[in-house]
Order: C-alpha cells, then sequence, then structure tokens
C-alpha cells in the first residue's frame, strides 16, 4: 500500500512537471514492449495504474543514472511497470531448499601452487559449447535454468556435441523442487541422476513457463549427471579454478529492485547484501576493469535483459550472497 501511495503522489508531482511528456514515454515504453493494458470494461483503469508505476521506476532509474559514483546503468525492461508481486514470478530459488549440510560437505580442493596460475579472464559467454541465453518467463523455475545450462555446456565439452536440454522436463518432473513455485539447482542435478539423465527440449517438447503433467521417457535423454560438488564458500580463487576445470557455475544471489532494471555496467548495489538468496543464476567468467573485479553472471531473463542476458556484478565482495552457493557439475 505504502508503495502505490509513492507512486500516487510522485506521478501527481510529475504529471505537472513534464506535461504530456509522461503520456508520450508511457505509449513508447508500452510499444517497445509490446504491452497493452486498455481496456474500455475498466475505462482505462489498468492503463493508468501501470502508467504510475512506470514513471514512478522511471524516475528511480534517471536518478540513479545522473550519479557520479555507481559502476552500472539501469534501463528500461519489461519489468519497469511490474508490481513486486509480479515480478517476484521471475526468481525461483528456494531458500528452505538449500541442503542443511552444504557447508559441512568435502569441498573443491584448491592445489596452492595453481592459485598462482590462473587466467586473468575467462569468458564462456561466447564458447561454442554455450547455447542462446533463455527465458523462465513468469514461472519461478531459474533452479532449473540454472542446473540445465552447466550440464549442457560440460556434456559438449567432453562430447563435443553441443545440446540443448529440457528446463520443462525439471518443472514437471522433479517433485523435490517446486516447478514454477521455485526449487534449488543442486536437488535437480539429483533428480536428474536419479532418473537416469536430462531430456533433450526437441524429444520433451518446449518451455512454456508453466508446469504440467512429466512426459518423461529414457529415450528422451541427451545427457546425465555423473557428480556434482559445492565450492567452498566465499573463497573466490575456488570459484575459478573450479569454473577452469569444470565450466560454468550454478549459484544463487539476492535481486533487489535495482538488479532487474540492470542495463550495463558492474553491478554493486549494497542493498542486495544483507538479504537472503532468491534467484539462481550461472556463473560463466570473471575479468577486471578499472581496478574492478568483476564475475559475468548468466540470466535467464531473456536475449532483451541486461547486456543481451548477461551481467557483470562485483567479484571478491560476496556481492548479493552470489559467492555462498556456488556449485559444479559433471556429466556422464
Amino acid at each position: 500500500m505504502k508503495f502505490l501511495v509513492a507512486i500516487v503522489v510522485f506521478v501527481t508531482a510529475a504529471s505537472v512537471i513534464n506535461g504530456q511528456s509522461d503520456d508520450e514515454a508511457w505509449s513508447l515504453y508500452k510499444q517497445e514492449h509490446g504491452k497493452h493494458y486498455w481496456s474500455y470494461l475498466d475505462g482505462g483503469l489498468q492503463d493508468r495504474m501501470r502508467m504510475r508505476i512506470f514513471l514512478y521506476r522511471n524516475a528511480e532509474i534517471k536518478k540513479h543514472n545522473s550519479g557520479k559514483f555507481s559502476t552500472f546503468t539501469q534501463t528500461q525492461n519489461f519489468f519497469t511497470d511490474m508490481r513486486p508481486s509480479e515480478w517476484k514470478r521471475y526468481l525461483g530459488a528456494n531458500p528452505s531448499a538449500i541442503p542443511s549440510n552444504i557447508f559441512a560437505e568435502e569441498k573443491n580442493n584448491i592445489d596452492p601452487q595453481r592459485r598462482q596460475s590462473l587466467a586473468e579472464n575467462l569468458d564462456y559467454s561466447n564458447d561454442p559449447c554455450m547455447p542462446e541465453v533463455k527465458n523462465q518467463g513468469a514461472c519461478g523455475s531459474c533452479w532449473a535454468f540454472a542446473a540445465i545450462t552447466p550440464l549442457e555446456f560440460a556434456h559438449c565439452k567432453k562430447s563435443y556435441d553441443p545440446i540443448i536440454l529440457s528446463e520443462k522436463q525439471l518443472v514437471d518432473c522433479d517433485r523435490v523442487n517446486g516447478g514454477c513455485q521455485g526449487g534449488w539447482y543442486t536437488n535437480a542435478w539429483d533428480h536428474i541422476k536419479q532418473i537416469g539423465g536430462s531430456a533433450e527440449t526437441s524429444s520433451y517438447g518446449p518451455y512454456n513457463a508453466r508446469r504440467g503433467f512429466c512426459r518423461f521417457r529414457s529415450k528422451m535423454v541427451g545427457a546425465n549427471v555423473s557428480s556434482f560438488k559445492y565450492v567452498k564458500p566465499n573463497d573466490v580463487v575456488a570459484m575459478q579454478e573450479a569454473m577452469e576445470k569444470y565450466g560454468p557455475l550454478a549459484v544463487a544471489l539476492t535481486v533487489v529492485n535495482s538488479f532487474l532494471s540492470y542495463g550495463s555496467g558492474i553491478y554493486d548495489d549494497a542493498a542486495c547484501d544483507s538479504r537472503e538468496v532468491n534467484h539462481a543464476v550461472v556463473l560463466v567468467g570473471w575479468d577486471t576493469v578499472d581496478g574492478v573485479d568483476y564475475w559475468i553472471g548468466r540470466n535467464s531473463w531473456g536475449l532483451n535483459w541486461g547486456e543481451n542476458g548477461y551481467f557483470r556484478i562485483k567479484r571478491g565482495v560476496n556481492k548479493c550472497k552470489i559467492e555462498n552457493y556456488a556449485a559444479y557439475v559433471e556429466p556422464v
């Protein structure tokens, strides 16, 4: 309620200052993102409500981008006119699903000598084994996408056979995880291992952001899981070595409003640091620019979000808790 009141107050002021430019900005936004709200049945009530949210968030974006010290920019995207209850459907990492013994497990052992021989940078985003960024839609299935991408990549590297695996199989069939209601990537790998493999999308059917009837059959299998492990928490070097050796890492992080509007640069908002993780993504590399170390992350919100579906986030400071729950998978 406080959020909506703030929007109303802001828009009232903005309309006086900006005149018809607000209507023009709203019209262009809807056209660009294919959004249609106007209806004679409600007299345009829904459209006006969405416009208020859009103008409020667009002002926040402009305010952020006018700052002198931020290392990232924000931009309008398909989240800009969404209510919190709506954009939260695009998350899906369930903290209650984190294995209770995660920090007690045997961790990836790092050879001290190799700590000095790590590459200065690494980027798997353009590797031939990296599929195009996918879109989970309004379904809390990020955990499935975070599980599938590293498996696709690792299988390709081992077999020299690029493959597209099915997130929908996990959403439909993995009953330990909760489909569109959230889950955890290592539970997904365990499910794949237990049932005998991950189906190819071409065999199982296209993803539709909904949980349906499980249609998995062994003849659909395109890859399988041999093993998976967590990397030592908050150990950047361990994460780097695991990525060099095994490929992209599944990780969890905390998403706050500013991350939804991420456009480019190195994300560094402190607002995410003190909250629990709520989203799963994949780390595909690292680098340094102007003295700032960062991870390269791959999201599951399509090519029109961030840097063509990817993002950069500050490395070595456990930004948004992204260095807490890194895990890698090995294919059969």
